[in-house]
């Protein structure tokens, strides 16, 4: 009897040993359509969200707009490149379930948006204090760093604000498209 407990032992450690081997079967091409994917994903969401990442006031001159909103663009574009790239492998790594996917991709996409949000928002705030003209009240009493900072944190609070309906919403559909 022990030597039947000992094989089937033996048998199990030898076959779970194996089961990651077995298991890491997923299509090449459906791994890189996903990478793909989520990086234009990535890129497309951070430019639609570029322009809205700016600090003037109203009246502002649409030359001086135009002199934040590039490079806050930019800045999104390629942070949400990398963010959705990013998600897309742990995603691959981890091959959540249907029923764990919205969790995972809500974390994902809080965290990924944070990133962008903070880097884009301060890079237009840092850009926007020293160029626009405006009323000395209107920034308030601040010193240069704290407030870019600060900006960094507030565009980190709202990116990842937004970022947990869509990764909750992404991250399930990267699971039904490669059956996990």
């Amino acid at each position: 009897m022990k030597s039947l407990r000992f094989v089937i032992c033996i048998l199990l450690a030898t076959l779970i040993a194996g089961l990651p081997i077995l298991a890491n079967d997923l299509p090449p091409e459906k791994e890189e359509m996903v990478r793909t994917g989520m990086t234009l994903f990535g890129a497309a969401l951070g430019l639609g969200i570029g322009p809205f990442l700016n600090p003037s006031p109203e009246g502002t001159p649409f030359s001086d707009l135009l002199l934040i909103s590039i490079p806050a663009a930019a800045a999104a574009t390629a942070t949400g490149a990398l963010v959705g790239r990013w998600i897309a492998e742990v995603t691959l790594a981890r091959e959540p379930s249907l029923l764990f996917s919205p969790f995972l991709g809500a974390g994902l996409g809080a965290v990924g948006t944070a990133f962008v949000g903070g880097v884009s928002f301060s890079i237009a705030f840092a850009i926007a204090i020293p160029t626009l003209d405006v009323r000395e009240e209107y920034w308030g009493p601040f010193n240069y760093p704290q407030a870019v900072g600060m900006s960094f944190i507030a565009g980190a609070f709202w990116g990842g604000l937004l970022g947990v309906p869509i990764g909750a919403v992404t991250v399930p559909i990267i699971s039904v498209y490669m059956g996990f």
